[in-house]
């Protein structure tokens, strides 16, 4: 045999191997992963405040090592590379990755936490938006409920996730999946830990993001890393594609995942160096967690005090190598079995300082040179009935609510060139609710706009799916790939739509639509009516940034800034100015939301109104009893000095 027979025959066996590997690696991989969880007791420790250097080899997913020069190349597994000396199955359960495990695995997952900003799921041509969590906050929906597999919801908000939870399921759930085929092709979405923990600027989760809207799941870490050039597309491929196979000549569209490693990250044992912070910049954490306020152009604002003065998100929002990381507000019930943590890494554990930690005498003064703040005048039950954030974090409030985007929700991070102000969903903030524990705290919300079917009073919400095709029957026309935003629904498309949707309905059920608060249905006269409905109720969640300093405070210029008629934190809207349907809802005030009495609300707005001229009535009864006591007074002291001098003189 020459030479060229030998190389071919050494390539195929190659091939052999490795294809071998990738069909062996959904069966080998939790063994991998349950004997690197078992050996953390021995892996090696650095205990040093020095950063390691992570000079490092790269891993499969089928737990081979990466050679570059092989043909084809494979992408590196996070869960395989990391996992060689960090328990990737504990970091599982950590605060980012473990929404699919609430209430399943541990007491810890048990407890869903304070409700955060939800994934809404909208679709302006239907008028769908609809939050969803599998945390079961209030007002949302699961996954499932709206008919996304593990597998949608990894396509559709992959993009602002760091991998894990949805989009990282075990064999057993893929084996039973819809999906089980694509699943095999995309791969999983592995926690990929340097979404966070990379301190290279060269990290690019927007590139992560685009891998995914190809389907190249399991090749986004990689891309986004710079280590490698990722062609072609899994969406691409059919169910039964093999990547070991050459290209199709009859199918020549069909580009494979290929994955160009750069010889240049590559030592000459081909190891590769991971730049990796236990301090990740904000930078790190904005890509997922920014916002903008509507209309308002980025430099107008100064931003979060903290970060201007030079602190970064991890110096509170804190984590052990578990993950759970600490959300920062008081009585957090998944760090109740660490009292510390609850009196240092929250606003009044920091400011106010603790008898348990204190950096100064008598506990006046927190972590980090805290400021201590004085609240010279202000009542204590101020204190009971709000939060730190209620007058100090998020824009000074208006007489209504404005248009927030975020990054979950409206993709911020990710260039565009079409995104606009009034793009869909409709956030609001800031809005002055009540939290679960009672206190008042600025939220942002979203009115929930979906299509569901009631019965005996419970609304559930119909597939988006069925909803779009009934839409496309009604345009006559295949539903098109990219819709364009018809705007708010007429009565007349409502109209249209429950005529279209009531005949799948089943036994007993009627189909409604959710808007507005109000649940809108078909009459049996043909006409439509709508009445308030708690499946409409908006949801919301708290919101903690940006904060604002002391200077900036509610309360600074007065009591009237909250304790006034036309007080925003009383009296404001709970509508946007100029947005849709706010007069049919059945709520449009701040004290509404929180269930307030609107009389005894305006007594209180009336009494401060006139409480300065009360404060100089006071001052002048005080005065004038000031004066009576005087005069009585002295009176009554010249009675004593006469009645002592005609006290008779002792006997001799």
């Amino acid at each position: 045999m020459d030479l060229i027979g030998v190389l071919q025959v050494t390539m195929n066996r190659r091939r052999i191997a490795l294809l071998a590997l990738t069909l062996l690696a959904p069966a080998m991989l939790p063994t991998f992963v349950s004997a690197a969880v078992q050996a953390t007791a021995a892996q090696l420790r650095s205990d040093s405040r020095a950063p390691y250097v992570h000079r490092i080899t790269l891993y499969g997913h089928a737990g081979e090592a990466i050679d570059p020069s092989d043909e084809p190349a494979m992408p590196y597994s996070p869960r395989a590379t990391c996992g060689k000396c960090h328990p990737y199955a504990s970091i599982r359960h950590g605060w980012h990755f473990n929404a699919d495990l609430a209430g399943a695995d541990a007491a810890s997952e048990a407890e869903p936490g304070r409700p955060g900003e939800p994934w809404i799921l909208s679709d302006p041509a239907t008028g769908t938006q609809i939050p969803i969590s599998s945390r079961g906050w209030p007002g949302t929906f699961t996954p499932a409920q709206v008919g996304l597999t593990n597998w949608q919801f990894a396509l559709r908000f992959g993009r602002h996730m760091p991998g894990g939870g949805l989009g990282d399921p075990s064999q057993e759930v893929i084996d039973n999946a819809p999906e089980a085929l694509r699943w095999g092709i995309s791969g999983n979405l592995e926690i990929d830990c340097m979404v966070c923990h990379s301190a290279d600027a060269r990290h690019d989760p927007a590139e992560a993001a685009r891998q995914i809207e190809k389907q190249n799941f399991k090749w986004a870490p990689t891309a986004a890393l710079g280590l490698a050039v990722i062609r072609g597309a899994a969406k691409k491929m059919p169910d039964d594609w093999d990547p070991f196979m050459p290209p199709d000549p009859d199918f020549p569209e069909r580009s494979p995942p290929t994955v160009v490693y750069d010889p240049s990250r590559f030592d000459g044992d081909d190891r590769v160096f991971f730049n990796t912070t236990l301090r990740p910049s904000p930078d790190r954490c904005y890509f997922c967690h920014s916002f903008r306020e509507a209309g308002r152009e980025a430099w107008h604002s100064d931003g979060d005090v903290h970060l201007t003065s030079g602190m970064i998100c991890t110096d509170c929002h804190r984590t052990g190598i578990d993950h759970r990381i600490t959300r920062g507000f008081v009585n957090d019930p998944r760090h109740a079995a660490d009292p510390a943590v609850a009196d240092t890494l929250t606003c009044r554990g920091c400011h106010l300082g603790t008898s348990r930690l204190s950096d100064g005498p008598d506990g006046k003064s927190g972590r980090l040179g805290a400021p201590y703040p004085e609240h010279k005048g202000m009542p204590l039950v101020h204190f009971e009935r709000l939060t730190c954030t209620a007058c100090h974090a998020g824009p000074w409030p208006q007489d209504s609510a404005k248009r927030f985007q975020t990054a979950m929700s409206h993709g911020l991070g990710l260039p565009s060139r079409e995104r606009s102000d009034d793009d869909p969903p409709t956030i609001l903030g800031p809005i002055f609710a009540r939290g679960r524990d009672g206190r008042i705290a600025p939220h942002r919300m979203i009115w929930p706009a979906y299509w569901g079917a009631e019965k005996e009073g419970r609304i559930e919400p119909l597939l988006l799916a069925r909803v779009q095709g009934a839409s496309a029957k009604l345009a006559g026309r295949a539903k098109p790939k990219h819709p364009p935003d018809p705007g708010p629904l007429t009565d007349d498309d409502i109209m249209l739509r429950l005529t279209q949707l009531a005949p799948g309905a089943a036994k007993g059920e009627s189909i409604v639509y959710i808007r507005d608060g109000r649940a809108v249905r078909l009459a049996p006269d043909g006409k439509l009516t709508s009445s308030p409905h708690d499946a409409g109720r908006p949801v919301l969640w708290a919101v903690a940034h940006d904060v604002r300093p002391a200077s900036q405070a509610l309360g600074i210029r007065g009591c009237t800034d909250c304790h006034a008629s036309d007080a925003p934190l009383m009296a404001g809207s709970l509508s946007a100015a100029g947005e849709h349907g706010a007069e049919h809802r059945p709520l449009q005030k701040m004290h509404e939301i929180r269930g307030d009495d609107a009389t005894l609300a305006a007594a209180w707005s009336l009494a401060f109104r006139a409480r300065s001229a009360f404060k100089w009535f006071g001052i002048l009864c005080a005065g004038i009893l000031g004066i009576v006591l005087l005069r009585h007074g002295w009176a009554g002291a010249g009675e004593i000095v006469r009645r002592a001098g005609r006290s008779p003189s002792p006997k001799r």
